[in-house]
């Protein structure tokens, strides 16, 4: 049927026509804004590991950031950031790319000024980040450090068990025991190689629980077998 558009359309207008009015008092009364509403963004430079995915998602070269080497560790260190907000057309990209959620939107967007380089957003480094990042890094390189130190000391057990376990134990006998056993189960080299880098005095005490263990088992054994012959005459 030829108008059917024309009267649908029409239709709908009516519909509104009757409505009651809305007036939002703007700018004495804030709007109500969707959750979802993109005004404006922003970035919270603590949670930001420079990656340069949000720069690469950008269509428009809206972000940009100053890096540079940090002198005790291998990360690279953020300087600024910055956000331009004229070339910005909020789609949401950079957002949705983030590892660490460091951008999001808020419902502020009053974003206007009268000179063009106003609009230009930049975060610089805030004071203090150095102290806390190096105090958070400390621990880690220690235990880098510690993980280093306990590999090296697991290969230089199974290269040559008696040399390193001299230095732990006194008798020859303990010691050919401890290295059969290291020698034989892997899970007992870890142990004492961690333990003899962490705490030497509980490295002694477990090698020597080992070691009492297996020699009750070597004269049960050999109880065992001693019976067994009688047996056999």
């Amino acid at each position: 049927m030829k108008g059917q558009g024309l009267i649908k359309g029409l239709g709908i207008t009516l519909k509104h026509f009757f409505q009651k009015e809305i007036t939002e008092q703007y700018p004495d009364v804030m709007p109500e804004l969707a959750p979802r509403f993109r005004g404006c963004l922003r970035f919270q430079f603590e949670k930001c590991i420079a990656c340069g995915i949000c720069v690469n998602n950008c269509p428009n070269d809206v972000l940009s950031f100053e890096t540079e080497k940090s002198d005790k560790s291998k990360k690279k260190k953020l300087l600024s950031y910055s956000i331009d907000f004229q070339y910005c057309m909020f789609c949401n990209l950079c957002v949705e790319g983030c590892p660490t959620n460091c951008l999001y939107f808020d419902h502020d967007f009053e974003l206007s000024s009268f000179e063009r380089e106003d609009i230009k957003m930049i975060y610089l480094r805030p004071e203090g980040l150095d102290e806390a990042e190096d105090s958070q890094a400390e621990p880690e390189e220690q235990e880098d450090k510690e993980q280093k130190q306990i590999e090296a000391m697991l290969k230089a057990l199974q290269k040559n068990p008696q040399k390193v376990l001299s230095r732990l134990l006194e008798g020859e006998e303990d010691i050919n025991i401890l290295s059969e056993l290291i020698q034989s189960d892997q899970k007992t080299a870890g142990k004492i190689a961690e333990l003899m880098i962490k705490d030497k005095e509980k490295a002694l005490k477990v090698a020597r629980g080992f070691i009492n263990k297996e020699k009750k088992n070597r004269a049960q054994q050999e109880m065992d077998g001693g019976k067994g012959g009688d047996n056999d005459v």
